[in-house]
Protein backbone atom coordinates (compact mmCIF):
# COMPACT_ATOMS: atom_id res chain seq x y z
CA UNK A 1 0.00 0.00 0.00
CA UNK A 2 2.95 2.35 0.50
CA UNK A 3 3.43 2.66 -3.25
CA UNK A 4 -0.15 3.82 -3.68
CA UNK A 5 0.08 6.26 -0.77
CA UNK A 6 3.19 7.89 -2.23
CA UNK A 7 1.60 8.21 -5.67
CA UNK A 8 -1.66 9.55 -4.25
CA UNK A 9 0.21 12.10 -2.15
CA UNK A 10 2.01 13.36 -5.22
CA UNK A 11 -1.29 13.45 -7.07
CA UNK A 12 -2.86 15.80 -4.56
CA UNK A 13 -0.04 18.30 -5.02
CA UNK A 14 0.41 17.79 -8.78
CA UNK A 15 -2.83 16.39 -10.28
CA UNK A 16 -1.88 16.84 -13.97
CA UNK A 17 1.30 14.76 -13.50
CA UNK A 18 -0.70 11.94 -11.93
CA UNK A 19 -2.92 11.87 -15.00
CA UNK A 20 -0.07 11.56 -17.49
CA UNK A 21 0.75 8.24 -19.09
CA UNK A 22 4.43 8.88 -18.40
CA UNK A 23 3.81 8.66 -14.64
CA UNK A 24 2.28 5.22 -14.96
CA UNK A 25 4.73 4.05 -17.61
CA UNK A 26 7.51 4.70 -15.10
CA UNK A 27 5.61 3.16 -12.18
CA UNK A 28 4.92 -0.07 -14.06
CA UNK A 29 8.51 -0.34 -15.26
CA UNK A 30 9.83 0.12 -11.73
CA UNK A 31 7.42 -2.28 -10.00
CA UNK A 32 6.62 -5.61 -11.65
CA UNK A 33 3.57 -6.43 -9.54
CA UNK A 34 1.45 -4.90 -6.82
CA UNK A 35 -1.97 -5.82 -5.37
CA UNK A 36 -3.73 -2.45 -5.36
CA UNK A 37 -5.59 -1.90 -2.05
CA UNK A 38 -5.98 -5.61 -1.31
CA UNK A 39 -5.12 -9.08 -2.48
CA UNK A 40 -7.56 -11.50 -4.04
CA UNK A 41 -7.98 -13.56 -0.85
CA UNK A 42 -9.48 -10.54 0.92
CA UNK A 43 -11.63 -9.49 -2.01
CA UNK A 44 -12.93 -12.83 -3.29
CA UNK A 45 -15.73 -13.40 -0.70
CA UNK A 46 -17.37 -10.09 -1.62
CA UNK A 47 -16.88 -10.52 -5.34
CA UNK A 48 -18.32 -14.05 -5.18
CA UNK A 49 -21.52 -12.67 -3.65
CA UNK A 50 -21.87 -10.08 -6.39
CA UNK A 51 -20.80 -12.25 -9.31
CA UNK A 52 -21.25 -15.93 -8.37
CA UNK A 53 -21.38 -17.15 -11.97
CA UNK A 54 -17.75 -17.73 -12.82
CA UNK A 55 -18.38 -17.95 -16.55
CA UNK A 56 -19.58 -14.34 -16.68
CA UNK A 57 -17.51 -11.97 -18.79
CA UNK A 58 -15.72 -9.53 -16.50
CA UNK A 59 -13.96 -6.28 -17.38
CA UNK A 60 -10.89 -5.16 -15.39
CA UNK A 61 -10.16 -1.45 -15.91
CA UNK A 62 -6.62 -0.16 -15.34
CA UNK A 63 -5.24 -3.62 -14.67
CA UNK A 64 -1.56 -2.66 -14.88
CA UNK A 65 0.64 -4.65 -12.52
CA UNK A 66 -2.15 -5.90 -10.23
CA UNK A 67 -1.19 -9.54 -9.70
CA UNK A 68 -4.35 -10.20 -7.66
CA UNK A 69 -6.24 -10.35 -10.95
CA UNK A 70 -4.17 -13.39 -11.88
CA UNK A 71 -5.39 -15.01 -8.67
CA UNK A 72 -8.93 -14.09 -9.72
CA UNK A 73 -8.44 -16.00 -12.98
CA UNK A 74 -7.02 -19.00 -11.15
CA UNK A 75 -9.98 -18.94 -8.73
CA UNK A 76 -12.32 -19.62 -11.67
CA UNK A 77 -13.33 -16.22 -13.06
CA UNK A 78 -11.47 -16.90 -16.29
CA UNK A 79 -13.61 -15.01 -18.81
CA UNK A 80 -11.69 -11.79 -18.34
CA UNK A 81 -10.94 -8.73 -20.43
CA UNK A 82 -8.51 -6.14 -19.09
CA UNK A 83 -7.07 -2.84 -20.20
CA UNK A 84 -4.68 -0.13 -19.21
CA UNK A 85 -3.89 3.17 -20.89
CA UNK A 86 -0.14 2.84 -20.28
CA UNK A 87 1.76 0.57 -22.64
CA UNK A 88 3.95 -0.59 -19.76
CA UNK A 89 0.80 -1.52 -17.82
CA UNK A 90 -0.43 -3.64 -20.71
CA UNK A 91 2.99 -5.30 -20.97
CA UNK A 92 3.00 -6.03 -17.22
CA UNK A 93 -0.52 -7.48 -17.30
CA UNK A 94 0.32 -9.74 -20.24
CA UNK A 95 3.47 -10.83 -18.46
CA UNK A 96 1.55 -11.62 -15.26
CA UNK A 97 -1.27 -13.51 -16.99
CA UNK A 98 1.25 -15.44 -19.06
CA UNK A 99 -0.39 -18.21 -21.09
CA UNK A 100 -3.79 -17.59 -19.51
CA UNK A 101 -6.22 -16.55 -22.28
CA UNK A 102 -7.05 -13.03 -21.08
CA UNK A 103 -7.89 -10.25 -23.56
CA UNK A 104 -5.53 -7.44 -22.47
CA UNK A 105 -5.71 -4.21 -24.47
CA UNK A 106 -4.28 -0.72 -24.55
CA UNK A 107 -7.31 1.53 -23.98
CA UNK A 108 -8.53 4.70 -22.28
CA UNK A 109 -11.31 4.28 -19.70
CA UNK A 110 -13.02 7.36 -21.14
CA UNK A 111 -13.39 5.81 -24.60
CA UNK A 112 -13.58 2.03 -24.40
CA UNK A 113 -13.14 -0.23 -27.44
CA UNK A 114 -15.86 -2.68 -26.35
CA UNK A 115 -19.39 -3.22 -27.60
CA UNK A 116 -22.36 -1.90 -25.65
CA UNK A 117 -23.68 -4.31 -22.98
CA UNK A 118 -20.87 -6.77 -23.73
CA UNK A 119 -19.89 -7.47 -20.10
CA UNK A 120 -21.70 -9.14 -17.23
CA UNK A 121 -19.60 -7.35 -14.62
CA UNK A 122 -16.74 -4.94 -14.06
CA UNK A 123 -14.24 -4.84 -11.22
CA UNK A 124 -12.07 -1.77 -10.82
CA UNK A 125 -9.42 -1.36 -8.14
CA UNK A 126 -8.21 2.21 -7.95
CA UNK A 127 -8.61 3.01 -11.64
CA UNK A 128 -11.41 5.51 -11.06
CA UNK A 129 -9.46 6.95 -8.12
CA UNK A 130 -6.50 7.64 -10.38
CA UNK A 131 -8.67 9.15 -13.12
CA UNK A 132 -10.41 11.46 -10.66
CA UNK A 133 -7.15 12.55 -9.06
CA UNK A 134 -5.18 12.84 -12.24
CA UNK A 135 -7.19 14.92 -14.66
CA UNK A 136 -6.98 18.73 -14.80
CA UNK A 137 -10.80 18.65 -14.94
CA UNK A 138 -11.16 15.88 -12.38
CA UNK A 139 -14.91 15.35 -12.47
CA UNK A 140 -15.16 15.40 -16.27
CA UNK A 141 -12.73 12.52 -16.72
CA UNK A 142 -14.36 10.52 -13.94
CA UNK A 143 -17.83 10.98 -15.39
CA UNK A 144 -16.64 9.98 -18.85
CA UNK A 145 -15.14 6.78 -17.45
CA UNK A 146 -18.28 5.97 -15.46
CA UNK A 147 -20.43 6.61 -18.53
CA UNK A 148 -18.31 4.16 -20.51
CA UNK A 149 -18.57 1.48 -17.82
CA UNK A 150 -22.31 2.05 -17.80
CA UNK A 151 -22.41 1.55 -21.54
CA UNK A 152 -20.42 -1.70 -21.66
CA UNK A 153 -22.03 -3.49 -18.68
CA UNK A 154 -25.34 -5.15 -19.55
CA UNK A 155 -28.59 -4.58 -17.65
CA UNK A 156 -28.51 -6.87 -14.64
CA UNK A 157 -24.73 -6.76 -14.56
CA UNK A 158 -22.68 -5.49 -11.64
CA UNK A 159 -19.91 -2.98 -11.02
CA UNK A 160 -17.60 -3.21 -8.02
CA UNK A 161 -15.34 -0.28 -7.20
CA UNK A 162 -12.50 -0.68 -4.70
CA UNK A 163 -11.72 2.92 -3.79
CA UNK A 164 -9.98 4.97 -1.14
CA UNK A 165 -9.31 8.51 -2.30
CA UNK A 166 -12.29 9.43 -4.47
CA UNK A 167 -15.06 7.39 -2.88
CA UNK A 168 -17.73 10.08 -2.63
CA UNK A 169 -17.10 11.41 -6.12
CA UNK A 170 -17.19 7.95 -7.66
CA UNK A 171 -20.50 7.24 -5.92
CA UNK A 172 -21.89 10.57 -7.13
CA UNK A 173 -20.74 9.97 -10.71
CA UNK A 174 -22.38 6.53 -10.80
CA UNK A 175 -25.57 7.92 -9.24
CA UNK A 176 -25.68 10.70 -11.84
CA UNK A 177 -26.06 8.18 -14.67
CA UNK A 178 -29.44 7.09 -13.32
CA UNK A 179 -28.56 3.60 -14.51
CA UNK A 180 -27.48 1.78 -11.37
CA UNK A 181 -29.02 0.38 -8.18
CA UNK A 182 -26.81 0.46 -5.09
CA UNK A 183 -25.74 -2.94 -3.76
CA UNK A 184 -22.89 -1.83 -1.47
CA UNK A 185 -22.68 1.73 -0.20
CA UNK A 186 -19.26 1.55 1.43
CA UNK A 187 -20.49 0.70 4.89
CA UNK A 188 -19.29 -2.48 6.61
CA UNK A 189 -20.67 -5.60 4.94
CA UNK A 190 -20.51 -9.16 6.27
CA UNK A 191 -20.97 -12.13 3.94
CA UNK A 192 -23.02 -15.18 4.84
CA UNK A 193 -19.72 -16.93 5.59
CA UNK A 194 -18.72 -14.19 8.03
CA UNK A 195 -16.15 -12.28 6.00
CA UNK A 196 -16.19 -8.54 6.79
CA UNK A 197 -15.22 -5.69 4.50
CA UNK A 198 -13.09 -4.32 7.32
CA UNK A 199 -10.46 -6.81 6.08
CA UNK A 200 -10.17 -4.84 2.82
CA UNK A 201 -7.87 -1.83 2.97
CA UNK A 202 -10.29 0.34 0.99
CA UNK A 203 -14.00 1.05 0.56
CA UNK A 204 -16.20 -1.30 -1.46
CA UNK A 205 -18.91 0.28 -3.60
CA UNK A 206 -21.13 -1.90 -5.78
CA UNK A 207 -24.10 -1.44 -8.08
CA UNK A 208 -26.41 -3.44 -10.33
CA UNK A 209 -27.04 -2.12 -13.82
CA UNK A 210 -30.68 -1.20 -14.39
CA UNK A 211 -32.55 -1.17 -17.68
CA UNK A 212 -33.05 2.46 -18.76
Amino acid sequence: MLAWVSIATAAVSRPPSFGRRSTWESAYVEQAEFSWYCGWADLEPFWAELCPTKSHRVLLPGVGNDNSMVDMFDAGWSNLAAFDYAEAGVARARELFGARPVDVRLADARDLPYATASFDAALEKGALDSIQLGQPDRLKGLRQAVDELTRVVRPGGVLLSVTAVATDRIAAAVHATGAWTVLRDGSTHITDEGFATTNVDATLLAWERRSV
